[in-house]
């Protein structure tokens, strides 16, 4: 078996502080990261880590108290990260029989119709427009 692996190969720690990051919807100081599960000794740990492998980058200073600090943003965004994670786990399913139809089936079984509809439409306009670069590309 082929075992594919993520362009981002993250901690739990790490995948904290990203979604911590995210969630806030704005770079970030390491105080504004700390909490009662993440010490600050730890995220201070995690960020050098992070910063080592590109995986963050400051964008500013801010004022903290009487203190200045750095400001921290991913390099990549929670979709590029969510869909590297997502496709990293369908190529390496042990169950060869899930083919991306059914998988897509499956995840549409449980919403709402209208719901389901909408992503169906979004689903036919993809697959159009892979279909016309594929074939574009062979011609």
């Amino acid at each position: 078996m082929s075992n594919t692996k993520s362009q981002y190969q993250l901690t739990p720690r790490e995948i904290d502080i990203l979604y911590t990051i995210w969630d806030a919807d704005r770079p970030l100081m390491a105080s504004e990261m700390a909490s009662e599960e993440l010490k600050l000794a730890t995220v201070h740990t995690t960020l050098k880590r992070m910063l080592r492998k590109n995986l963050l980058e400051v964008v500013d200073f801010a004022k903290s108290g009487n203190v200045f600090g750095r400001c921290y943003q991913p390099t990549f965004t929670m979709k590029e990260f969510e869909l590297d994670m997502l496709s990293t786990a369908f190529k390496n399913r042990r169950c060869k029989e899930i083919t991306v139809a059914n998988f897509i089936e499956e995840l549409l079984k449980d919403m709402d119709a209208d719901e389901a509809l909408v992503m169906l439409d979004e689903l036919e306009k993809a697959v159009k427009e892979l279909r016309e670069k594929i074939v574009s590309k062979g011609a």
